[in-house]
């Protein structure tokens, strides 16, 4: 008999049992079962949800099922419910659960909307990752830049590319503040021209909230800047993955400035080295090379943004394919939220002009993050606020490495005593 080998105890049986003959819907339906469907039109407006299904509903030893699941009254639902989440599995290993014992009609449903709701998962959860929006390749040279800083040697440096020919200048910082870097941008922009959009992180230098020297120099020279959302550095994609190259060079290197002119002499996915995109021509280094080699030239702009465009493509194809990326619905003003790297609950404030961006407020703090780190929380319990969002924390420097071999990069005759240090 089916009911033998359910997964519950005698008395939890018997407790269904009584619940199904207290229960109008249980009661029609085992009347059709035991004196026959009517047509669609004259069954009950209880039943009409388990029409569908009128072949596979029986009544076995006393209970109302479905195959081999049990028809959960009303009264019982919200219970079984819960226990069949009380392990907080996801959503499909719910539902899996539930079709091998209990049913009633959207009973898939409402697991789902259980678990959307749930605190306890919202709060271990994260989102899957989003389908990559690639930049695409700028009209021209110098037009579009990435910008970035990172630390080599107790130092700070400066790193600027341009995502025509992702050409890197570097230049290190004696302070890291807004005015070290704007005069670096400057001295890099008098040799290379004033570009149309630079791309940086939410960084203390470039952040308005925290200071406006960087808006200020915007405006000034006429250039837009866009930051990425804290947290998400994946949006400056790019310049990112310029740092991690050219560091991994230095380090690898006695000399860094040996490495620096083997990278930029060295050919990019397209065909040409970023020497050659910016001058027109490949430049000297320790390799032998016949002298022809050497001379300048025209980088065909066709062959060119043919092969970027491919190369763009892939790229997006690959990042999709290999992160099984979904896209995630936008988020309304007013909707409350779990920020995951927070660890709070907040409120959608409003979009910014930014892709996938919100201003999230959390207490009497306002956070701006990426729609990956928000998840929908229906239940809101305004959570204790954590300390205040911060970029810097102090740091003192420790002196230099002892590696006579090794000259720091663009050596300033200044030995910083106190810097900041992103987080």
């Amino acid at each position: 008999m089916i009911t033998s080998s359910l997964p519950a105890s005698s008395r939890r049986l018997d407790e269904l049992r009584a619940a199904q003959l207290k229960d109008e819907t249980c009661q029609k339906l085992t009347d059709y079962v035991l004196k026959g469907w009517p047509s669609q039109k004259e069954v009950d407006t209880l039943c009409a949800p388990y029409w569908q299904n009128r072949y596979e509903i029986s009544v076995q030893d006393g209970l109302l099922m479905r195959g081999c699941r049990i028809i959960i009254p009303k009264s019982h639902q919200a219970e079984v419910l819960n226990q069949i989440h009380e392990s907080h599995l996801g959503i499909t290993k719910c539902r899996s659960r539930a079709r091998s014992s209990v049913y009633w009609p959207g009973i898939s449903k409402v697991i789902e909307e259980k678990i959307k709701s749930c605190t306890a998962c919202i709060k271990e959860s994260s989102n899957r990752q989003q389908p990559l929006i690639p930049n695409s390749f700028p009209e021209r040279h110098w037009e579009v830049l990435g910008l970035d800083l990172f630390k080599y040697k107790n130092s700070w440096y400066l790193l600027i590319s341009d995502y025509y020919y992702r050409y890197p200048e570097i230049t290190r910082l004696d302070r890291l503040t807004s005015a070290e870097v704007i005069n670096h941008c400057k001295s890099i922009f008098s040799r290379h021209g004033i570009p149309d959009v630079i791309h940086s992180d939410n960084g203390s230098q470039f952040d308005p909230v925290k200071t406006v020297e960087f808006k200020d120099f915007a405006k000034g020279y006429g250039f837009t800047h866009i930051s990425s959302s804290p947290k998400f550095s994946e949006s400056n994609g790019l310049i990112e993955a310029a740092v991690k190259t050219v560091k991994a060079r230095i380090k690898k290197s006695r000399d860094p400035y040996l490495a620096l002119i083997a990278y930029r002499a060295t050919p990019l996915e397209n065909g040409f080295s970023p020497s050659e995109l910016l001058m027109g021509r490949r430049i000297n280094t320790t390799l032998p090379v016949a002298k022809t080699q050497v001379q300048p030239y025209s980088v065909n702009k066709k062959v060119l943004e043919a092969k970027e465009k491919r190369r763009i493509e892939g790229q997006k194809t690959n990042y999709d394919k290999h992160h099984g990326v979904r896209n995630l619905y936008e988020l309304d003003p007013g909707q409350n939220v779990w920020i995951t790297d927070r660890r709070v609950t907040g409120k959608v404030l409003q979009k910014t002009p930014y892709p996938r961006s919100c201003l999230v407020q959390s207490g009497k703090r306002v956070y701006r993050r990426n729609r990956k780190h928000l998840i929908p929380s229906p239940d809101f319990h305004p959570e204790p606020e954590p300390e205040d969002e911060f970029y810097v924390t102090g740091y003192q420097h420790s002196p230099a490495d002892a590696d006579p071999g090794c000259p720091p990069l663009m050596s300033s005759s200044q030995t910083p005593k106190t810097y900041s240090e992103r987080a």
